[in-house]
């Protein structure tokens, strides 16, 4: 080799070298890989450097997938300055859109589930990207079976039916999960659900609803999101709705848990009564046989009285940790979808004096409405 020839080559690696060193850091090798078109396949179970340089860089991988189960992002070394996160899509060539995308943007790890065989794509980004650094990240995309035999129940379409008194094992993966159930029961009652060995991590929470697919909307809530264990009062046989998630859908965990469905058989005859239109009518003298159950019931009763009247409210029984009290209301003139207190709220039994005529309502509950007791018991009006 000539002098000549010696001294281009060192030219030539000098000027890569200012030109690597001018860029401001290593060249990533999957670049360009900006655009869905230009995803770089990678292999699963094979860790991978990225760098997230310049500002607003995205960039996009796909990997080929054989089975249901879940797609596992995880990152190491991630710089100080930068707040990683990704989503998921699907590359559709026919689709102007390019991008049929599988997920908004998640913080990192986190995971996707995936129905069927197909080829993925991911894209990873600064979470406003607004920062950027020169140094390599380690990615590591992983495959994992099936671990959720419900999969998939991620809406109502897609409900698992369980039969009461059974069993299953859900699991909350990945990240966001809602798991969807279904399940029949032949009178009216009450549907419990208990999970045992759940992840420290995940808070169960849970609501009830029913499906008609010619309403509007289509799912209607019979509770709000209610922590676990938990029950609602069904009110005729048919098929009910049960959504399980983690609380602020945060949390995830590819370890499954135990989750009960139980029917319990109606023992309050005056539900449903939890709205002060749905009152059930009493008269001075009457026995009501009630349950403040599940946690949260409010019972309403509606009664005639006169102004000057003298009422007491007498409890009978074991009331299973439940501090009943009561509260009496007329209907408000002004707005005649609310009511109108004029009694404190007293532990039962209570004696109220009436300072209004005519129709008056009384709400019995639990104290601080965190207990709750199947075991019926019965309250006197004299």
């Amino acid at each position: 080799m000539t002098k000549n020839i010696i001294k281009q080559i060192t030219w030539i690696l000098i000027i890569l070298a200012i030109i690597v060193m001018s860029c401001g850091g290593p060249v990533d090798k999957f670049e360009p890989n900006n655009e869905i078109t230009e995803a770089v396949e990678v292999e699963l179970g094979e860790p991978f450097t990225i760098t997230i340089k310049p500002m607003h860089d995205r960039d996009w991988f796909k990997v080929p997938v054989f089975g249901q189960g879940y797609l596992k992002i995880q990152v190491n070394k991630v710089p100080e300055a930068l707040e990683l996160e990704a989503a998921f899509a699907l590359y559709k060539k026919l689709d102007r859109s390019k991008e049929q995308w599988l997920t908004d943007w998640k913080k990192l790890p986190n995971a996707l589930y995936v129905p069927k065989a197909d080829t993925y794509y991911f894209v990873i980004k600064d979470n406003y990207d607004d920062k950027s650094s020169e140094e390599p990240i380690f990615v590591k995309m992983d495959f994992i079976e099936e671990l959720d035999a419900t999969e998939p129940n991620n809406n109502v379409d897609e409900a698992y039916e369980v039969e009461l008194g059974s069993t299953v094992k859900p699991a909350i993966y990945p990240g966001r999960d809602f798991d969807w159930f279904k399940v029949k029961v032949l009178e009216r009652g009450y549907l419990s659900v208990s999970c045992k060995s759940v992840p420290n991590q995940i808070d169960l929470e849970v609501y009830f609803a029913v499906y008609n697919e010619w309403a509007d909307p289509k799912v209607k809530k019979l509770t709000d999101w209610k922590k676990l264990p938990s029950a609602c009062f069904v009110p005729d046989s048919g098929e009910y709705i049960i959504v399980l998630h983690d609380d602020n859908d945060d949390k995830f965990s590819e370890r499954s848990f135990d989750m009960k469905v139980e029917f319990i058989e109606d023992m309050d005859p005056s539900e449903p009564n939890d709205d002060f239109r749905d009152a059930s009518s009493v008269k001075l003298g009457d026995t009501i046989k009630l349950a403040i159950f599940p946690t949260g019931d409010n019972d309403y009763y509606k009664i005639k009285l006169h102004k000057g009247d003298v009422i007491k409210v007498e409890m009978n029984g074991q009331t299973g940790g439940i501090v009943p009290e009561a509260r009496l209301y007329t209907v408000n003139d002004e707005e005649p979808n609310k009511l109108k207190a004029f009694t404190h709220w007293n532990k039962l039994p209570a004696e109220f004096s009436i300072d209004v005529g005519g129709e008056v309502y009384i709400h019995i509950h639990d104290d601080y409405d965190d207990k709750s007791s199947p075991e019926p018991f019965e309250v006197t009006v004299k």
